[in-house]
């Protein structure tokens, strides 16, 4: 898959460049954690796969997403930090 391709699969454009520290960092651990069962990543855990399966599961599996994604108040951001992610992270994405 090129840049290109991921890009158009998720929507993401130049908007999504915009990473909020106090924000986005947060929220990206808390989509590591709904993503591994509540676990935190260990060290040296350099994966980032989860992203993509985060934003895809609305389509794989969409009761899981209402029961741990749907039901947060919070459920906006961690979608559009996810989709910061895929912008931010674009390169190992790919190469994994």
């Amino acid at each position: 898959m090129t840049r290109e391709q991921l890009f158009k699969k998720y929507s993401i454009d130049e908007s999504h460049n915009a990473w909020d520290d106090s924000i986005d960092s947060w929220n990206s651990v808390e989509i590591y954690r709904l993503m591994h069962k509540g676990e935190l990543p260990k060290e040296g855990d350099m994966s980032v796969k989860y992203i993509t399966d985060f934003l895809d599961m609305p389509h794989n599996n969409m009761a899981w997403w209402s029961d741990n994604v749907m039901c947060r108040k919070d459920r906006g951001s961690l979608f559009l930090t996810a989709k910061r992610m895929v912008y931010r992270f674009n390169e190992k994405l790919i190469a994994q």
